[in-house]
């Protein structure tokens, strides 16, 4: 299982790969010898952003188990 810096790495990762992606499409949509091209790159683009969804989800889920520990923590330290 990966720790929340690993996955905030992956997350940069991937939204930077995605960026490249979109620069792609961009470039080539106007272009009728690309159109499948293009219909693969939206749905590469379409895959990355379900990764980062769950990478986000993931982070969020750490974020608020870190805090329950910390707010555990803070409660035994005061008895």
């Amino acid at each position: 299982m990966l720790n929340g810096l690993q996955l905030l790495d992956m997350l940069r990762e991937t939204e930077n790969k995605m960026l490249h992606l979109h620069r792609a499409i961009d470039r080539v949509s106007s272009e009728p010898d690309f159109k499948e091209t293009v219909s693969v790159l939206t749905v590469v683009v379409r895959d990355y952003q379900m990764q980062l969804d769950k990478m986000k989800h993931a982070l969020r889920n750490i974020e608020i188990s870190h805090q329950q520990n910390q707010n555990g923590q803070h409660e035994n330290t005061q008895h």
